[in-house]
């Protein structure tokens, strides 16, 4: 898989992101939280994840949105943290 950075994976989540969102007026950035911000209903949820899965096979963002959709901490950015501490790990072992 090679190296991973948190800004790679951030600029796929965003690019997945902007290509379920549509073209909107403004950008979508990291800081935005997918249900408060973008507005995402259960159906483009599972869009993202399953973009999420393809994109990063074995890495499931479920547990990550349960325990952080209630108070809007659903952020791009948070989703991306989570995501790197699994991913360097697996890139690590090769």
């Amino acid at each position: 898989m090679g190296f991973l950075s948190e800004a790679d994976v951030g600029e796929r989540i965003l690019a997945l992101c902007q290509s379920l969102h549509g073209q909107g007026e403004a950008p979508i950035i990291l800081d935005m939280s997918l249900t408060r911000s973008l507005s995402f209903d259960s159906m483009k949820l599972v869009e993202f994840f399953t973009g999420v899965e393809a994109l990063y096979p074995g890495v499931a963002l479920e547990d990550w949105f349960i325990e952080n959709c209630a108070d809007g901490r659903d952020t791009l950015r948070s989703a991306v943290s989570y995501l790197v501490r699994f991913l360097v790990p697996r890139a690590a072992r090769g």
